[in-house]
């Protein structure tokens, strides 16, 4: 029955346990999925104001850059004003010049004036580097010029341009060592558009955008929409890669987000076919949010969590593991003392019940003989031995916790102690057959140990040597010297142990497979604690069928 009862709660406290190790599984992984998603909401919120901002942006930016084509050159006032009288567009120009700051000069054509005869209005803060005269300071923010050199060189483009009867064109062009980017709207005379009335545009500085308009530009829609307070990161570079505003972004992923920007300042519905060449190299507007506090929060936060419970989650693994393993650990020894207690009482049982039935013989006067009297006398002085040992590892197990205090050491000579085994076990290995034979190598040097605590010791080993020897009756006792040790060993050729065995049988209450007969499963154990509180050690050699070898590893007295 206690076996049955430790196996239904070994069984029990194992079902236990699995139970509890899947809801901690299932625990932790509910948890790392719901962090994951928050991790993953936080990434996709983060990605949506990237990609919102990037758009924003680009939206700005292409408004502004179209913002003169559509306001400005469609004015009704452009067609109301006469040719040769250019103030009277001053106002427009001046406003424009405020409102829009890429354009640096305006021009306008009429065919009923001179040929060439173009008037320009420049920005009287930033004057063309062509201009050929200097006015000197205007109160007014527009000047008036004339240059027939690029009225000429535009008024070529600019009727190859209506030669395939455009409304709005936009092309590049060098005016005096710049690069100029020209958006004119063209007016004809004809329905059929084969002569042209009227030219009105502008010009813009492809070096000066380059270095202030996008940079300004961005600057201040950015600020406008907050980006630089939510962590966003801004850049826009050309088509060759040149960073041309914010700060280098580098590729991360989701988190950026990106768009391409035409280097035109006009509507591109206005225009039928933008030129080939600006529009190859379209520029890229970049927004990311991989610095975004939030994020970096939310990651940071998101891998503690996960840290911390799978540091939680491993310690009650480990937990429930050391659980179940004491809870086994303490099933087994359960169950090896309820083996032991049964064990023990028939040991008992047996020389007593040995030593009471030789005394009724002896009390009843059965016996005739002085042979027949030894014979019983020698009987019971064997069960008492038998006895008197059993109980000596009794006694030696219930203080083995805190056996060293009962030590009482002394230099022991290794032939005394041998010769005073022999003389105990020499009626049992005569009666059984048994041939000991002591061998003690010269020089072996005495040890130092409690002289009734390695009596024991060696008890038990010789005991288990005759236990377990069955056809081939040899014990041999071998003492030598190594070092600062001395070794002794207990040979016999009995049933041996198996090698699964062999890390397990120094334990209490522990016993062998292969048992031929009574034993408490203390032998060894004691055995071993008294070897390792002499500060020595024991080890053991066996294979099945070749019997045993155990070598007790004692200090030397010095």
């Amino acid at each position: 029955m206690p076996k049955v009862s430790a196996w239904l709660i070994g069984r029990a406290t194992g079902w236990l346990v699995t139970g509890v190790f899947l809801s901690v599984a299932l625990l932790f992984w509910f948890g790392y999925h719901g962090i994951q998603e928050w991790r993953q909401s936080a990434l996709l919120l983060a990605e949506r104001r990237s990609n919102a901002a990037v758009d924003l942006l680009v939206e700005a930016l292409s408004r502004d850059m179209r913002g003169v084509q559509e306001s400005v050159l469609a004015s009704q006032q452009w067609q109301e004003f006469a040719g040769n009288q250019p103030s009277e567009m001053g106002s427009l120009v001046a406003s424009a010049f405020a409102r829009y700051p890429y354009p640096e000069s305006f021009f306008s054509w009429k065919a009923d004036q001179r040929n060439g005869q173009f008037w320009f209005l420049h920005r009287a803060s930033r004057r063309p580097g062509w201009m050929r005269a200097d006015p000197g300071p205007s109160r007014f923010p527009v000047v008036i010029d004339r240059d027939p050199d690029v009225a000429r060189v535009l008024m070529e483009r600019l009727l190859k341009e209506a030669s395939s009867g455009r409304r709005v064109t936009v092309f590049e062009v060098e005016i005096g060592g710049t690069s100029y980017q020209v958006v004119a709207q063209l007016s004809y005379a004809d329905a059929f558009k084969e002569r042209l009335a009227e030219v009105v545009g502008f010009t813009v500085s492809l070096p000066w955008v380059r270095q202030h308009y996008f940079s300004d530009l961005a600057r201040q829609v950015w600020e406008i929409g907050s980006g630089a307070e939510e962590g966003l990161a801004l850049s826009i570079t050309d088509g060759f890669g040149n960073q041309i505003a914010g700060v280098p972004i580098a590729d991360v992923g989701t988190l950026t987000n990106q768009r391409t920007l035409a280097l035109v300042f006009v509507n591109p519905d206005a225009v039928l076919s933008l030129r080939a060449n600006l529009m190859r190299r379209p520029w890229v507007v970049k927004v990311s949010a991989a610095k975004d506090p939030a994020v970096s929060q939310a990651i940071v936060g998101a891998n503690r969590l996960l840290m911390i419970g799978a540091a939680a989650t491993l310690a009650l693994a480990v937990g429930l593991a050391l659980t179940a393993r004491a809870q086994a650990a303490a099933a087994q020894l359960t169950e090896l003392r309820s083996d032991f207690v049964s064990t023990v009482t028939h040991e008992l049982k047996t020389p007593i019940s040995t030593i009471q039935a030789a005394a009724e013989t002896l009390a009843q006067g059965r016996l005739h003989g002085i042979e027949s009297f030894r014979a019983y006398g020698r009987l019971v002085v064997t069960e008492a031995k038998r006895l008197s040992r059993l109980v000596e590892n009794l006694l030696a197990y219930s203080r083995i916790t805190d056996v060293a205090d009962v030590y009482a050491f002394e230099p022991l000579a290794v032939q005394v102690l041998l010769n005073d085994l022999q003389e105990e076990f020499e009626n049992r290995l005569d009666e059984a057959g048994f041939d000991m034979q002591i061998t003690i190598e010269p020089d072996t040097p005495r040890v130092r140990g409690d002289r009734l605590a390695l009596r024991l010791l060696f008890d038990n080993l010789i005991d288990n040597a005759l236990r377990y020897s069955t056809t081939d009756r040899r014990l041999a006792l071998t003492a030598r010297s190594r070092g600062e040790s001395v070794w002794i060993d207990v040979s016999d050729c009995g049933i041996g142990i198996s090698a699964d065995e062999l890390p397990h049988v120094t334990r209490k209450f522990v016993r062998g497979k292969n048992l031929v007969s009574g034993g408490s499963g203390l032998g060894l154990a004691i055995a071993t604690r008294i070897a390792r509180d002499h500060g020595g050690h024991l080890e053991i050699e066996s294979a099945p069928g070749s019997g045993t070898v155990v070598t007790v590893r004692l200090p030397a007295a010095l």
